[in-house]
């Protein structure tokens, strides 16, 4: 039993020992996020801000007791007593406000909503600087007649402090939109360690990326940090270039691919290449699948930070060049906005604006992703199917087109199962339904492990006879095409158990055949 104890052991260390490892260390840095406008030719200090606030909510007041320190109620005495005096405790809810900015021709800058918030409350009849109930509450009736006399003016004055607080929070919040500005942050660089493969030229971009960021976390954006930044990306990339993603003993595996991912994500971020940024975002998403991890979410939310910050690139293209001014205009502390707090009564008015602005936003998103995916597709980076892939379907690695082609629903007319389909060989399902298809790519060969087909509701006439090399098939849906004939090829298919060719045209003689070619095939008619 010890002898094979130590055997087990052995085995535990000598595979330890081969196994490489994701290697991370959390840094902190800054990054420049752009105006959604062209700051070359619009000043940002003419820019204007317009912040409304509901009214805020006051609850039922709480008669609340306290200890205080107070002098002594007798005429011959200055003695300090203790005395257990009252006060109200009153709760609080902020309500919504909106802020707008325009630029001079009343264009949209940026637009921010803050959210009802409840749980704070007010305290009356307290005194702030002794952190205890006045004295003269020693009361509570004392306490009640203050408050009906003076209740209201003090809600009112407590109701604008409160709205003034969160007037200035936002404001400051709009300069960070208005003007280039800092964001800082905390994430993980990422590398890789193991005793069997030289990870040399990682660490060494490791280190690099590790010091840009600090340098620019201390001194802001220059060109000798983004000229590491260039090379360590450079370095991540040629190492991808080498990922197995089927081996995870292999020097950059999948897990290690996923953290070089990230570190290209970052990087290109911070030197404002965003077409890279998307590209990588893209790839890293895709080593997940749909799976769903806190890590994956964060690089999802990214996408959205990144399609917002190309577009305003695109308008900055003269001041991301000049690293210095940018630097500059970034991390000034005079950030001059023309910011205006209004009543109540234009709260309507901005929280319709506001609306307009995520609107145009969203639009404005969703246009530019189309527009580079279809770049993509074009240039052949992209599969123009990776949308409809799903690698973690219930019964499998899936590609699923279930719903009739749309605008709605993103799904195109196919004339043709595509070959470009067919470049995902894990497939086990296909369901394309009521669509256009008329032919099958000769490339569905090399769909060894598919299990079901189901081309419900299309034009098919036939099938191919490559259908024959998949002898994993077990369902073939073929309903409502006009099929006229079955290639005998299907013989091979010594899987199949299902063979559903309801409302199609082939003969009762074609049927015949095929129930006398799939013996063990329940064929339903």
């Amino acid at each position: 039993m010890n002898k094979l104890l130590s055997i087990t052991s052995a085995f535990i260390i000598t595979f330890s020992a081969m196994a490489q490892k994701e290697y991370s260390k959390k840094v902190t840095s800054k990054y420049i996020t752009l105006p959604s406008y062209n700051i070359s030719e619009i000043d940002p200090a003419s820019v204007s801000i317009e912040f409304a606030m509901k009214e805020g909510v006051f609850g039922t007041e709480k008669t609340k007791e306290a200890k205080s320190l107070c002098i002594s109620s007798d005429a011959t005495s200055n003695e300090i007593v203790t005395v257990t005096n009252y006060y109200y405790e009153i709760p609080y809810t902020q309500q919504d406000s909106y802020l707008v900015a325009k630029n001079t021709d009343g264009t949209f800058v940026f637009a921010d909503k803050i959210p009802e918030a409840q749980g704070a409350s007010f305290k009356f009849g307290w005194d702030t600087k002794m952190g205890q109930p006045l004295c003269e509450n020693f009361l509570s009736n004392k306490l009640k007649t203050s408050f009906i006399s003076t209740g209201d003016s003090f809600k009112a004055k407590k109701d604008s402090e409160f709205q003034r607080s969160v007037y200035q929070i936002a404001v400051e919040k709009a300069k960070a939109n208005v003007y280039p500005s800092y964001v800082s942050e905390d994430f993980k660089v990422y590398s890789a360690k193991g005793k069997e493969f030289d990870y040399t030229s990682l660490d060494e971009a490791f280190d690099k990326a590790m010091a840009a960021y600090k340098s620019i976390n201390k001194n802001g954006l220059n060109s000798d940090d983004i000229a590491r930044l260039k090379e360590s990306i450079a370095t991540w990339e040629k190492e991808l270039n080498g990922i197995d993603l089927d081996n995870r003993k292999a020097r950059i595996s999948k897990n290690i691919g996923k953290g070089l991912h990230e570190n290209c994500i970052k990087a290109s971020l911070y030197i404002f290449d965003f077409k890279n940024a998307k590209a990588h975002i893209n790839s890293f998403l895709e080593l997940y699948g749909n799976l769903s991890t806190n890590r994956s979410d964060a690089v999802k939310e990214l996408f959205f930070r990144t399609q917002q910050q190309a577009m305003a690139s695109q308008e900055n293209t003269i001041i991301i060049n000049e690293v210095a001014k940018l630097h500059s205009l970034a991390s000034s502390k005079n950030k001059e906005v023309r910011a205006t707090q209004l009543s109540s009564s234009d709260f309507n008015r901005l929280a319709t604006e506001y609306e307009q602005y995520i609107t145009m936003v969203a639009n404005e998103v969703g246009e530019n992703f189309k527009d580079d995916n279809a770049a993509a597709i074009a240039s052949g980076e992209v599969n123009p199917y990776k949308q409809f892939y799903s690698p973690i379907a219930a019964g499998g690695p899936a590609m699923i087109l279930f719903m009739a082609p749309s605008t709605l629903s993103g799904i195109p007319v196919l004339e043709e199962l595509p070959k470009e389909m067919c470049v995902y060989t894990d497939l086990t399902q296909i369901v394309i339904l009521n669509n256009s298809v008329s032919s099958i790519t000769p490339d569905i060969a090399k769909l060894t492990v598919l299990k079901k087909l189901d081309l419900s509701g299309n034009n098919l006439k036939t099938l191919p006879p490559e259908i024959g090399l998949l002898t994993n098939l077990k369902s073939i849906k073929l309903s409502r095409n006009p099929l006229e004939s079955i290639p005998a090829e299907i013989v091979n298919c010594t899987s199949l158990k299902t063979l559903i060719i309801k409302k199609t045209t082939l003969s009762d003689q074609a049927i015949a055949e095929l129930e006398r070619l799939l013996p063990n095939c329940k064929i339903k008619y």
